[in-house]
Protein backbone atom coordinates (compact mmCIF):
# COMPACT_ATOMS: atom_id res chain seq x y z
CA UNK A 1 0.00 0.00 0.00
CA UNK A 2 2.81 1.97 0.78
CA UNK A 3 4.38 1.24 -2.38
CA UNK A 4 1.75 2.56 -4.26
CA UNK A 5 1.35 5.36 -2.41
CA UNK A 6 4.80 6.56 -2.98
CA UNK A 7 3.80 5.90 -6.85
CA UNK A 8 1.13 7.73 -7.08
CA UNK A 9 2.66 10.41 -5.62
CA UNK A 10 5.64 10.38 -8.06
CA UNK A 11 3.27 10.23 -10.78
CA UNK A 12 0.92 13.49 -9.15
CA UNK A 13 4.02 15.25 -8.52
CA UNK A 14 5.50 15.15 -12.50
CA UNK A 15 2.28 16.15 -13.58
CA UNK A 16 2.05 19.08 -11.31
CA UNK A 17 5.73 20.15 -11.83
CA UNK A 18 5.02 20.87 -14.60
CA UNK A 19 2.27 22.90 -14.32
CA UNK A 20 3.88 24.61 -11.63
CA UNK A 21 6.88 25.52 -14.09
CA UNK A 22 4.55 26.75 -16.63
CA UNK A 23 2.67 29.10 -14.25
CA UNK A 24 6.04 30.38 -13.19
CA UNK A 25 7.52 31.01 -16.22
CA UNK A 26 4.40 32.90 -17.38
CA UNK A 27 4.05 34.70 -14.36
CA UNK A 28 7.10 36.50 -14.38
CA UNK A 29 6.89 37.20 -17.68
CA UNK A 30 3.64 39.06 -16.59
CA UNK A 31 5.31 40.77 -14.10
CA UNK A 32 8.20 42.57 -16.42
CA UNK A 33 6.02 43.14 -19.24
CA UNK A 34 7.15 46.31 -19.60
CA UNK A 35 10.91 45.22 -19.45
CA UNK A 36 10.26 42.61 -22.09
CA UNK A 37 7.75 44.76 -24.27
CA UNK A 38 5.73 42.07 -24.36
CA UNK A 39 2.65 44.64 -25.26
CA UNK A 40 4.53 45.79 -28.28
CA UNK A 41 4.94 42.51 -29.80
CA UNK A 42 3.03 40.31 -31.69
CA UNK A 43 2.17 36.74 -32.43
CA UNK A 44 0.29 36.20 -36.33
CA UNK A 45 0.46 32.06 -36.47
CA UNK A 46 -2.43 31.01 -38.33
CA UNK A 47 -3.44 28.21 -35.43
CA UNK A 48 -3.52 31.37 -33.09
CA UNK A 49 -5.49 33.92 -34.99
CA UNK A 50 -7.74 31.10 -36.27
CA UNK A 51 -8.21 30.00 -32.46
CA UNK A 52 -8.80 34.25 -31.25
CA UNK A 53 -11.44 34.61 -34.60
CA UNK A 54 -9.40 37.10 -36.18
CA UNK A 55 -7.56 35.43 -39.19
CA UNK A 56 -10.08 35.73 -41.50
CA UNK A 57 -12.79 38.53 -42.83
CA UNK A 58 -16.41 38.00 -43.97
CA UNK A 59 -17.24 40.60 -46.59
CA UNK A 60 -21.17 40.84 -47.63
CA UNK A 61 -19.98 41.00 -51.16
CA UNK A 62 -16.51 41.04 -53.22
CA UNK A 63 -15.91 42.37 -57.17
CA UNK A 64 -13.05 42.22 -58.91
CA UNK A 65 -12.60 45.22 -60.98
CA UNK A 66 -9.44 44.86 -62.90
CA UNK A 67 -6.82 45.00 -60.49
CA UNK A 68 -8.85 46.18 -57.31
CA UNK A 69 -11.06 44.16 -55.18
CA UNK A 70 -14.69 45.69 -54.02
CA UNK A 71 -15.97 44.68 -50.82
CA UNK A 72 -18.56 45.72 -48.60
CA UNK A 73 -18.83 44.84 -44.35
CA UNK A 74 -22.22 46.85 -43.42
CA UNK A 75 -22.40 50.06 -44.75
CA UNK A 76 -18.48 50.05 -45.26
CA UNK A 77 -17.13 50.06 -49.09
CA UNK A 78 -13.32 48.81 -49.28
CA UNK A 79 -11.50 49.40 -52.21
CA UNK A 80 -8.90 46.80 -51.56
CA UNK A 81 -8.46 46.87 -48.20
CA UNK A 82 -8.76 51.03 -47.92
CA UNK A 83 -12.42 52.02 -47.25
CA UNK A 84 -13.86 54.50 -49.17
CA UNK A 85 -17.54 55.20 -48.79
CA UNK A 86 -20.39 54.58 -46.65
CA UNK A 87 -23.61 53.28 -48.00
CA UNK A 88 -27.00 52.37 -47.37
CA UNK A 89 -27.76 49.29 -49.21
CA UNK A 90 -25.84 46.65 -50.57
CA UNK A 91 -23.93 46.81 -53.50
CA UNK A 92 -25.19 44.79 -56.32
CA UNK A 93 -21.86 44.55 -58.80
CA UNK A 94 -19.90 47.20 -60.76
CA UNK A 95 -18.18 47.86 -63.66
CA UNK A 96 -14.43 49.39 -64.92
CA UNK A 97 -15.21 52.19 -67.64
CA UNK A 98 -12.36 53.96 -69.30
CA UNK A 99 -12.32 56.54 -66.74
CA UNK A 100 -14.45 55.37 -64.28
CA UNK A 101 -15.12 52.41 -61.51
CA UNK A 102 -19.01 52.41 -61.16
CA UNK A 103 -20.72 50.41 -58.44
CA UNK A 104 -24.25 50.01 -58.36
CA UNK A 105 -26.58 49.74 -55.32
CA UNK A 106 -30.87 49.76 -56.01
CA UNK A 107 -31.11 53.18 -55.82
CA UNK A 108 -27.66 54.66 -57.12
CA UNK A 109 -24.60 55.20 -58.39
CA UNK A 110 -21.15 55.15 -57.00
CA UNK A 111 -18.67 56.75 -58.65
CA UNK A 112 -14.74 55.98 -58.14
CA UNK A 113 -11.62 57.20 -59.70
CA UNK A 114 -9.59 54.60 -61.79
CA UNK A 115 -7.66 54.62 -58.56
CA UNK A 116 -10.20 53.59 -56.24
CA UNK A 117 -11.09 57.35 -54.66
CA UNK A 118 -14.82 57.87 -54.35
CA UNK A 119 -15.68 60.72 -56.44
CA UNK A 120 -19.97 61.32 -55.82
CA UNK A 121 -22.92 59.21 -55.86
CA UNK A 122 -25.31 59.39 -58.63
CA UNK A 123 -29.10 58.63 -57.44
CA UNK A 124 -32.56 59.24 -58.90
CA UNK A 125 -31.97 63.23 -58.93
CA UNK A 126 -29.74 62.53 -61.81
CA UNK A 127 -31.23 60.63 -63.58
CA UNK A 128 -30.23 56.74 -62.79
CA UNK A 129 -33.18 54.39 -63.36
CA UNK A 130 -34.60 53.21 -59.56
CA UNK A 131 -34.95 49.48 -58.20
CA UNK A 132 -31.54 48.45 -59.68
CA UNK A 133 -30.88 44.94 -59.74
CA UNK A 134 -27.61 44.24 -61.64
CA UNK A 135 -25.01 46.53 -63.77
CA UNK A 136 -23.16 45.10 -66.72
CA UNK A 137 -21.10 46.37 -69.85
CA UNK A 138 -22.11 46.25 -73.39
CA UNK A 139 -19.51 46.84 -76.15
CA UNK A 140 -17.75 49.10 -73.29
CA UNK A 141 -20.88 51.45 -72.55
CA UNK A 142 -22.88 50.77 -68.92
CA UNK A 143 -25.82 48.70 -68.45
CA UNK A 144 -28.13 48.64 -65.93
CA UNK A 145 -30.86 46.24 -65.00
CA UNK A 146 -34.16 47.34 -63.38
CA UNK A 147 -37.64 45.74 -62.73
CA UNK A 148 -38.80 47.62 -65.07
CA UNK A 149 -35.83 46.53 -67.82
CA UNK A 150 -32.55 46.98 -68.98
CA UNK A 151 -31.21 50.50 -69.27
CA UNK A 152 -27.49 51.60 -71.17
CA UNK A 153 -26.22 54.89 -71.14
CA UNK A 154 -22.77 56.50 -72.14
CA UNK A 155 -19.83 56.93 -69.92
CA UNK A 156 -20.87 60.47 -68.71
CA UNK A 157 -24.22 58.55 -66.76
CA UNK A 158 -26.18 61.04 -67.54
CA UNK A 159 -28.86 60.01 -69.99
CA UNK A 160 -30.26 56.51 -70.19
CA UNK A 161 -32.25 54.83 -72.53
CA UNK A 162 -34.09 51.75 -72.51
CA UNK A 163 -33.22 48.65 -74.34
CA UNK A 164 -33.95 45.15 -75.02
CA UNK A 165 -29.48 43.81 -75.22
CA UNK A 166 -28.17 40.11 -75.42
CA UNK A 167 -24.74 39.20 -74.55
CA UNK A 168 -24.49 41.71 -71.36
CA UNK A 169 -21.32 41.27 -68.94
CA UNK A 170 -23.18 41.24 -65.93
CA UNK A 171 -21.40 42.00 -62.63
CA UNK A 172 -21.04 39.08 -60.89
CA UNK A 173 -19.68 37.85 -57.03
CA UNK A 174 -16.20 37.09 -56.73
CA UNK A 175 -13.90 35.32 -54.24
CA UNK A 176 -11.73 37.46 -51.86
CA UNK A 177 -8.11 37.15 -52.60
CA UNK A 178 -6.40 35.70 -50.00
CA UNK A 179 -3.22 38.78 -50.22
CA UNK A 180 -6.61 41.43 -50.26
CA UNK A 181 -8.47 39.22 -47.47
CA UNK A 182 -4.83 39.60 -44.96
CA UNK A 183 -4.84 43.21 -45.27
CA UNK A 184 -8.35 43.72 -44.64
CA UNK A 185 -7.53 41.33 -41.72
CA UNK A 186 -4.79 43.77 -40.35
CA UNK A 187 -7.67 46.67 -41.11
CA UNK A 188 -9.84 45.00 -38.77
CA UNK A 189 -7.71 43.51 -36.28
CA UNK A 190 -4.77 44.81 -35.76
CA UNK A 191 -1.40 43.26 -35.88
CA UNK A 192 -2.29 40.02 -33.81
CA UNK A 193 -2.19 38.96 -31.18
CA UNK A 194 -0.02 40.55 -28.32
CA UNK A 195 2.23 38.29 -26.35
CA UNK A 196 1.65 39.75 -23.27
CA UNK A 197 -2.16 38.63 -23.93
CA UNK A 198 -1.17 35.45 -25.26
CA UNK A 199 0.80 34.83 -22.21
CA UNK A 200 -2.12 35.84 -19.65
CA UNK A 201 -4.43 33.78 -21.11
CA UNK A 202 -1.72 30.94 -20.95
CA UNK A 203 -1.48 31.69 -17.13
CA UNK A 204 -4.50 31.85 -16.00
CA UNK A 205 -6.10 28.98 -18.64
CA UNK A 206 -8.39 31.18 -20.48
CA UNK A 207 -6.07 30.21 -24.19
CA UNK A 208 -8.29 26.82 -23.98
CA UNK A 209 -11.33 29.07 -23.05
CA UNK A 210 -13.72 26.78 -20.75
CA UNK A 211 -11.28 23.31 -20.87
CA UNK A 212 -8.68 25.67 -19.71
CA UNK A 213 -10.61 26.07 -16.58
CA UNK A 214 -11.23 22.46 -16.21
CA UNK A 215 -8.03 21.65 -16.40
CA UNK A 216 -7.13 24.56 -13.93
CA UNK A 217 -9.32 22.88 -11.41
CA UNK A 218 -7.48 19.60 -11.97
CA UNK A 219 -4.25 20.56 -11.28
CA UNK A 220 -5.44 22.48 -8.40
CA UNK A 221 -7.16 19.30 -6.77
CA UNK A 222 -3.88 17.02 -8.23
CA UNK A 223 -1.84 19.95 -5.77
CA UNK A 224 -4.39 18.95 -2.90
CA UNK A 225 -4.27 15.45 -3.39
CA UNK A 226 -0.33 15.69 -3.44
CA UNK A 227 -0.14 17.71 -0.25
CA UNK A 228 -2.78 15.46 1.70
CA UNK A 229 -0.30 12.21 0.17
CA UNK A 230 3.18 14.00 1.09
CA UNK A 231 1.48 14.75 4.79
CA UNK A 232 0.39 10.75 5.02
CA UNK A 233 3.57 9.16 3.94
CA UNK A 234 5.25 11.72 6.55
CA UNK A 235 3.66 10.95 9.70
CA UNK A 236 3.54 7.02 8.28
CA UNK A 237 7.74 7.13 8.53
CA UNK A 238 6.91 8.70 11.92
Amino acid sequence: MNRRMRSLHRGMGAAVALFVLMLAITGVMLNHTSDFELDEQYLTWDWLLSHYGINTVSPDAVYLLDTYVISQFGQQVFVNATPVVDVQQAVLGGVSLEYLLVLATADALILLTPEGEFIEKMGASAGVPQDIQNIGWYHGAPVIQTRDGIWRSDFMLDQWEKISLQGVGWSVPQPMPESVEKELATYFHGKGISIERFVLDLHNGRLLERYGIWLLDILAGLLIVLSLTGIWMWLRRR
